[in-house]
């Protein structure tokens, strides 16, 4: 982290301040909060509507169900170095098995279209360790352009120029190539005339007093649809960080509002993805679980995370933040440590929004090994 980083110096210190909060409270006191701030999201869910295990209901035909890949590399990683070849090799697989075409090339053309203009949301966060890696990020910029999307068309964004440039994420603005953009540039900036406004927030975290989180001119007017490549890792605020919260959170101001003590990132983070500026142009979800975390999140910490070497892929963001939530639980049942479900609310809310699916009964699920 830069010593002038605001932006995550205010993370870090909500963390903390969640942890420690978290800490003191009794297992009722807790529910009791949680049940005051999100009850009124979870009424709208029926019973069978919950997340962190599987969920018995009626057969469904296969055909019906959510077309879901987890793809894990057994030589993805070689000692501290990925094998950028195993990489591509991985996403190819994975877009084949989902969409079930013959190749990838046409499985991309099931997404987007020769004249779309295409977003690549990555999550920089976390540094040049725990960010969006560039080796998926680059396959799948050749992968858009093998399916008819020229260069020129595609735009690697996030929130903050710092972030990008510490994930190794260069800043590129020439229009006559892939570009690479953050919200905050000059030239770019926040749209005034799209925005989720609440006042289910922390008042005293509120930027410039405001009850608006504005969308980016990015998801408003730059681009047509969005390909999403969150990172799989635990998040002390709202249990993990998946494709939700880097949708939601990453394409609005004044999100500092909605951290800590009792909200947790809930409802917000699934109310702000509901727009049709998001939710109708995010078309395919792909999680880089090639290093993952189980524990600190959302930042690096080299003790907290593991190779899981793996990655998530489907056009549902729910559920793979269902999974998500359920690798990090996994792990931390390894280390000891506690289920961060109780924590993840947002994932039942964005469910309720009928975002997606949170009952792996409803997916169809494959797993491959390459």
């Amino acid at each position: 982290m830069k010593p002038h980083d605001k932006v995550i110096a205010n993370i870090l210190s909500d963390c903390e301040e969640t942890v420690s909060q978290r800490n003191k409270f009794n297992r009722r006191e807790f529910l009791t909060t949680i049940g005051v701030v999100s009850g009124a999201a979870l009424s709208t869910l029926p019973a069978i509507a919950q997340i962190g295990g599987r969920v018995l209901t009626p057969p469904t035909q296969k055909e019906n169900l959510t077309p879901v890949v987890e793809v894990l590399g057994k030589q993805v990683w070689e000692d501290d170095r990925l094998n950028e070849e195993a990489v591509a090799y991985m996403l190819d697989q994975a877009m084949v098995k989902l969409t079930g075409r013959e190749t990838a090339k046409e499985a991309w053309r099931d997404f987007v279209l020769p004249d779309h203009i295409v977003g690549i949301k990555v999550n920089p966060l976390a540094g040049p360790k725990l960010s969006t890696h560039s080796v998926i990020v680059n396959k799948i910029v050749d992968a858009l352009f093998s399916a008819g999307v020229l260069r020129k068309q595609i735009i690697i964004w996030d929130r903050f120029e710092d972030h990008l440039l510490s994930a190794g994420f260069p800043i590129r603005t020439e229009e006559g190539d892939v570009r690479t953009l953050a919200s905050n540039l000059q030239d770019i900036g926040y749209d005034d005339k799209v925005f989720y406004e609440t006042e289910k927030d922390s008042i005293t975290r509120r930027e410039n007093e405001s009850t608006r989180s504005l969308y980016s001119r990015i998801i408003t007017e730059m681009v047509d649809v969005v390909i999403n490549v969150p990172v799989l890792k635990h998040h002390d605020m709202s249990g993990v960080s998946g494709c939700l919260k880097n949708m939601a959170f990453g394409s609005v101001d004044n999100t500092r509002r909605f951290h800590g003590r009792p909200l947790y990132c809930n409802p917000a983070i699934a109310e702000i993805y509901e727009n049709k500026v998001i939710k109708d142009k995010v078309v395919l979800n792909i999680v880089d679980g090639l290093l993952a975390s189980f524990d600190h999140g959302p930042t690096y910490h080299a003790e907290s995370a593991w190779q899981f070497g793996g990655m998530f892929v489907s056009a549902d963001p729910v559920i793979l933040d269902v999974l998500i939530l359920q690798t990090v639980n996994q792990k931390r049942e390894e280390m000891g440590l506690s289920s961060m479900s109780k924590y993840a609310n947002h994932i039942t809310s964005a469910s309720g929004l009928e975002l997606g699916n949170n009952s792996l009964d409803q997916v169809n699920l494959q797993k491959i090994e390459v």
